[in-house]
């Protein structure tokens, strides 16, 4: 699977979750919007990672990382916020609530990366 395929999957897979969490129909005037965060997640991901092809396996911290921006759509800038006996509090990086997942999955791919390995007979 070429890595423009596998985003697309990943993207459309994140979007069409986030669609049925928050109630949104294909002709929300936000879905332009949460593709912006969608993709904005992925290559956040990918940067920490140091990879050029996002796993679908991590459409899951890809979908965390989009429905944190579209919760603090309306907060940016702040910390935290209490309304009506409701209290959210924002962490200071996107990737903050899924750092161990990331770091998880960063671990395993060192774990089975044995290119650039030296090897000698003697």
């Amino acid at each position: 699977m070429s890595e423009e395929t596998q985003k697309i999957t990943v993207n459309d897979s994140v979007l069409a979750n986030i669609k049925v969490v928050n109630d949104l129909e294909d002709n929300d005037p936000r879905i332009p919007r949460i593709e912006i965060y969608i993709e904005n997640a992925v290559d956040e991901i990918e940067l920490y990672l140091g990879v050029d092809d996002l796993d679908s396996k991590l459409s899951v911290a890809v979908q965390k990382v989009t429905q944190n921006a579209i919760t603090r759509e309306n907060y940016e800038g702040t910390k935290s916020v209490s309304e009506e006996g409701m209290s959210l509090t924002f962490s200071d990086t996107d990737l903050d609530p899924i750092q161990s997942l990331l770091d998880s999955y960063k671990n395993s791919l060192a774990d089975n990366d044995h290119r650039g390995g030296v090897f000698t007979f003697d």
